[in-house]
């Protein structure tokens, strides 16, 4: 076992900053022989990939894989200073130990220096020591001149068990993830040891650190209530592996909707919008998260961690649920070790711990997540090392509810990237050059979020709700953004590469067929149209729609004219942007919908007040009366520009029949004013309310247009913009198709016409029960309208009926999903 000498300890030493500090250690393991030189530089790029600042003044030093070449002999120095060094923004380092690992004999001294780490009292102390004799005791650990047996353990009431770690990994994430849940099914404390070391089986933590390799022997020991049966449960768990190998294959899991055969890392989330992409990563907005050290309530933080907790611990089982379905059990495991990273009893205690000596909830639990992370960075097995990857995810999952967000500006490279953000809103569109954004990826949202909503009026591919750590990777790694499949697969294999390319050039050619045959109608194989609209937010978009194949403007966002900008445009100016969207539309119909601010967009110069929840404040229709001289001048331009082509009129979020009455009204005074003929109104179907209302709303206008996105929220009571909800929020849920199906019966009664607009209406899944249900006007993004048009020329409406009278009989949305898939693999299309 590798034990530390008195030469190799420096006390009192002092360095101007971490460079030369890292160079004095390097000299230091140079001169014991340890190292060749060229390793110090290996170890100063070390600090570029990650800082090896531990917590309560620790830092340890130590070269990249690459060089271990350079690695004479396994061995560790300590230098001591004092008065301290700047290592990284989370404090200053008083104990530098520099690593040189060419075996695992260097993991004992970590495990021990883990124990310092625990005992803030210990690391001041050793900071400022002139005992080199404390140094080495606290690092070799007690007894280490004794012989020790390294596959020895102390028996507790003759209660033991002698088990081989599983192969081929050795006990990381998964196996130890098992091992956890099989203890804490029973009362007894059990410790696992090895070579030397031991674990609390309880703490996943304390089991990774152990660096166990498969195929090593461990030695199991129980105390309590319940030792002798959880000994023989966990002698049955070894027996299967642990979760690992055959033991996998024999639980069945879900089917798999997608085939995930990737080699390089797989981070999981969400599809947003279809399409592959390859390339390097750029962040949009590299979010940097700040806390307050210190707090006077510790009550009060001890609830914000455990509501923290609670947060993302809702989160992973999200992920891990639909992640099953998706790739089955094996896949998905990671996530529920990382649930048990969340129930770590040592962390949490340690995190409660330092909160009542007077640290705030955030600072307590990043000094314990980061510090456990270091210590696992450092491990020479590479498996057990890259799980402080994994338990920084938690922790950032954690630490964001309990911290202060700070933004900068986002800047762009010169070349194509795949773009990583926190989430993006509508005025975020302003900043993205399309021909430079391969595909979109984001930590949070959902389908219906408005990175969805980008994605695919840009035709991008995009995977949404992957989780903060993805915001942790590296400006121009490559990766392959999969928006079939929802996942973003980090350091991809050649062969991983070579795939993506043919589902590119196969996308390709895809798209190429349905472009030549966009002009065509989308008539069912049994003679029924659907029409296939645009949605658009700027005039230039009107032609681009005419041309894509789009049959009319289905929904044009008015209030992208408002947005991004100091004051509000004037009538003249709308009216120009109006007249040029009829003009390019040439007879085609164009559906204006009135302004729809408040909510999730913002406009700075109107001066709202704040609202405790916008979504269900003044929005939509409500702020058009709240500021009726901006509604008047809106639709007085609209009104001026219906003199040239067929525009129609839509009002948004209309909640009750008064609303509609009062605004059909305002708009039949500028009528007048302005001299214009009647023109088609309409109302937006986005709440509850009117649709229960539908059979009285229907009496006054035109036709409704179905808003799913909102309408989605609305139903299921999920903000779309929701960290932890938002996943959930899908639009083809049964809740929402019933409300779809009440609405179109009513408007059947009625003699008007039905639309959709939302996000689904442009998803194949979506565009298939919509129509079933009756919907006639789909209205979606301009990239989509081919598609949307061949697939609905694939399918029969007698199918896409029965199909939807089954949906609405479905208990979920994935359950609606397969039901489609099954449709269209009959018919040869995808979903």
């Amino acid at each position: 076992m590798l034990t530390l000498t008195p030469s190799q300890v420096r006390l009192g030493w002092a360095a101007a900053n971490k460079a030369e500090a890292i160079r004095l250690v390097g000299q230091v393991m140079v001169e014991s022989g340890f190292i060749s030189p060229g390793y110090v530089d290996s170890m100063l790029k070390r600090e570029q990939v990650s800082a090896t600042f531990l917590g309560h003044g620790i830092a340890i030093p130590h070269g990249l894989p690459e060089a271990r070449d350079l690695v004479l002999r396994t061995g560790v120095v300590v230098v001591q200073f004092p008065t301290g060094v700047v290592w990284s923004e989370d404090g200053h380092a008083h104990l530098v130990v520099g690593i040189a690992a060419k075996s695992d004999e260097h993991l004992q001294v970590l495990a021990n220096l883990t124990g310092v780490l625990d005992d803030e009292a210990q690391a001041v102390a050793l900071a400022s020591t002139l005992d080199t004799a404390a140094i080495i005791q606290a690092l070799n650990g007690p007894g280490a001149d004794s012989e020790l047996e390294p596959q020895a353990a102390p028996v507790l009431d003759g209660r033991a068990l002698q088990v081989l770690s599983p192969s081929p990994h050795g006990l990381h994430a998964r196996p130890a993830t098992v091992l956890v849940e099989v203890v804490r099914r029973f009362r007894a404390d059990v410790t696992v040891h090895h070579e030397g070391r031991q674990a609390n089986a309880r703490s996943l933590l304390s089991l990774l650190q152990l660096g166990a390799r498969g195929g090593t022997t461990l030695t199991l020991t129980a105390a309590g209530d319940d030792a002798d049966a959880v000994l023989l449960a966990l002698r049955d768990a070894f027996d299967a592996g642990l979760g690992e190998g055959a033991s996998i294959a024999s639980t069945p899991s879900p089917p798999a909707t997608v085939i995930l055969d990737y080699e390089g890392t797989l981070v999981a989330g969400l599809s947003a919008s279809p399409g592959i992409a390859a390339g390097p990563i750029w962040a949009f907005q590299r979010e940097r998260l700040e806390v307050e050290e210190r707090a006077v309530d510790a009550a009060r933080e001890h609830l914000l961690l455990e509501e923290a907790l609670a947060g993302a611990a809702a989160e992973l089982r999200q992920l891990h649920e639909g992640f099953l379905l998706k790739a089955g059990a094996q896949r998905a495991a990671i996530f529920k070790a990382h649930l048990e990273l969340l129930d770590d009893p040592e962390m949490l205690s340690e995190s409660h711990g330092l909160i009542d000596t007077g640290l705030s909830a955030g600072a307590s639990w990043r000094r314990v997540f980061e510090s456990r992370a270091e210590a696992l960075a450092a491990l020479d097995e590479p498996v057990m090392a890259a799980r402080s990857a994994d338990l920084r995810d938690v922790g950032r999952r954690v630490l964001r509810p309990l911290a202060r967000v700070l933004e900068g500006e986002p800047t762009f490279p010169d070349h194509p990237v795949v773009l990583l953000a926190e989430d993006l809103a509508p005025s975020d569109t302003a900043k993205l050059d399309p021909a430079m954004v391969l595909g979109l990826c984001t930590a949070s949202g959902g389908t219906t979020s408005h990175t969805a909503i980008i994605a695919r009026s840009l035709d991008l591919p995009a995977v949404v709700a992957v989780g903060p750590s993805v915001l942790d990777l590296r400006n121009g790694q490559h990766c392959i953004l999969d928006g079939d499949a929802g996942v973003l697969v980090v350091g991809p294999s050649e062969r991983d590469r070579a795939k993506a390319s043919h589902q590119r050039e196969r996308i390709r050619t895809k798209r190429e067929e349905e472009k030549l045959e966009r002009y065509r109608p989308a008539i069912t194989l049994d003679g029924k149209r659907v029409e296939v609209a645009a949605n658009i937010s700027e005039a230039a978009d009107a032609r681009k729609a005419v041309d894509a194949g789009g049959e009319g403007v289905g929904l044009m966002r008015t209030e992208f004219l408002f947005l991004k900008r100091d004051e509000p445009p004037g009538e003249e100016e709308q009216f120009h942007a109006y007249r040029t969207m009829v003009h390019a539309l040439n007879g085609l119909p164009l559906i204006l919908r009135t302004l729809d601010i408040g909510g999730d967009k913002h406009v700075p110069y109107l001066s709202l007040p704040a609202e405790e929840n916008p979504f269900l404040g003044v929005r939509g229709i409500r702020l058009c009366f709240e500021r009726e001289d901006l509604f008047r001048t809106q639709l007085r331009a609209i009104l001026r520009a219906s003199k040239e082509g067929p525009v129609r009129i839509m009002y948004p979020m209309v909640a009750m029949p008064e609303e509609l009455a009062k605004a059909r009204a305002i708009t039949e005074s500028v009528r007048r004013e302005v001299g214009a003929d009647p023109v088609e109104t309409g109302i937006m179907i986005e709440v509850p309310s009117a649709v229960m209302m539908a059979e009285r709303l229907a009496r006054d206008v035109s036709f409704f247009s179905i808003g799913t996105n909102d309408l989605t929220q609305y139903v299921l009571a999920m903000d779309r913009q929701h960290p932890v909800l938002a996943p959930q929020a899908d639009g083809l849920h049964p809740a929402v198709l019933r409300m779809v199906d009440l609405t179109v019966k009513a408007a059947r009664r009625a003699g008007i016409w039905v639309g959709a607009c939302g996000g689904i209406a442009g998803d194949p899944s979506g565009a298939v029960v919509l129509s079933g249900l009756g919907v006639t006007e789909l209205s979606v993004a301009i990239p989509s309208i081919p598609a949307v048009k061949a697939l609905l020329r694939g399918i029969s409406m007698a199918d896409a009926e029965g199909l939807a009278r089954l949906a609405l009989e479905c208990g979920n949305a994935a359950e609606v999903r397969g039901l489609v898939r099954g449709l269209l693999a009959r018919n040869g299309a995808k979903a």
